[in-house]
């Protein structure tokens, strides 16, 4: 077999390793406080932007800040920090004055 096949089949199967070492499943109505504080950026960074997502489709709106999605981060990541206990949906709901729409 030609050596660019060979390293071309050895770098998919460590992508494929680390892609299934780094699945993360996440029930957002049970996330807490204390579980995203302990996140990385990036789990963080898509954390923050399903809520925002799912909170501005329940009020049907299509624009996005992103200043105002940043502050608005930080004021959860904030509030999080003062109230592990508290889920996430929760704390978004006090830190930012908003009520999130319930599954169903």
């Amino acid at each position: 077999m030609p050596r660019p096949v060979i390293l071309f089949i050895a770098l998919l199967s460590l992508v494929s390793a680390a892609r299934a070492e780094d699945k993360m499943v996440v029930d957002m109505s049970k996330l807490t406080c204390a579980e995203l504080n302990r996140l990385g950026f990036q789990d963080f960074a898509g954390i923050t932007m399903w809520m925002s997502g799912y909170y501005n489709a329940s009020v049907r709106n299509t624009v996005i800040d992103l200043d105002q999605f940043a502050q608005a981060a930080k004021t959860v990541k904030d509030y999080c920090a003062t109230t592990p206990r508290a889920t996430v949906m929760s704390a978004a709901e006090r830190a930012l004055g908003i009520k999130m729409p319930r599954g169903r």
